[in-house]
């Protein structure tokens, strides 16, 4: 039985005792996932750089472009996902570095941003115009979550919002995230709940890096503080 399969087994045992709820893997900044594989997102400038990268995981190239759908004579400077081979996972778990579980029940959302500080703007009324979500104070780079796993529906640079990304889920659910670095998916891509999506930034109409999140049921907007696990958070109050 190889690596993977094993801490696949070991987290299914560890559901079947959880009396919380269904148990995520929240991506993190060892481990992140894409197209059903384990490995980290990484920006690359040269193809030279991704035979490196690809024998230090000790995966193929061959590998790479297939899971990237890229061509090497039509490479540019890039995020590229790299898959971890069952050897250096076990390497990585040597060294007490290991996929992080979250058990949370079949309803909830989780928070596209790890642990923020701040709301700095919420739902409601602001500057005399109606603001549809949550704005997330974090620095640029700082890794953006699905809140909940879905489709792809929209992922590229949308007036205001900037570089943005619309998820769609069970039940009418869709979510927005706005004014983002990098994207990390396309569209009709399916993403698992904690799955790093994109990067914080400060694109399209945005006086400072952070993430612009959305909860709509039905084209709805509702408020996320009502649907997102409570924190201790500052919250400040809409100019009017």
């Amino acid at each position: 039985m190889n690596i993977q399969k094993c801490v696949i087994l070991f987290f299914l045992v560890f559901v079947s005792f959880s009396f919380a709820g269904e148990l995520y893997f929240i991506d993190n900044e060892n481990i992140q996932r894409y197209n059903g594989r384990s490995g980290k997102w990484i920006e690359v400038n040269t193809v030279k750089q991704i035979k490196t990268l690809a024998n230090q995981f000790g995966i193929t190239v061959e590998d790479v472009y297939r899971i990237n759908n890229i061509k090497e004579k039509q490479f540019k400077r890039s995020f590229v996902f790299f898959s971890y081979s069952d050897t250096y996972i076990q390497q990585l778990m040597e060294k007490g570095i290991s996929l992080q579980p979250l058990s949370v029940s079949y309803d909830a959302f989780i928070w596209p941003i790890g642990d923020p500080e701040k709301i700095s703007s919420g739902l409601g009324r602001r500057w005399g115009r109606f603001h549809p979500g949550v704005d997330i104070p974090a620095p640029k780079g700082t890794m953006v979550r699905a809140a909940m796993e879905g489709k792809v529906i929209y992922a590229g640079y949308f007036g205001n919002y900037g570089n943005s990304i619309v998820l769609e889920h069970r039940d009418n659910y869709v979510t927005r995230y706005a004014h983002n670095s990098v994207l990390l998916v396309k569209v009709g891509d399916y993403v698992q709940k904690g799955q790093a999506i994109a990067f914080v930034g400060s694109t399209g109409r945005s006086t400072g890096n952070h993430l612009h999140f959305e909860i709509r049921c039905a084209d709805i907007p509702l408020n996320p503080l009502d649907l997102l696990p409570e924190k201790s958070l500052i919250i400040m109050k809409n100019p009017k």
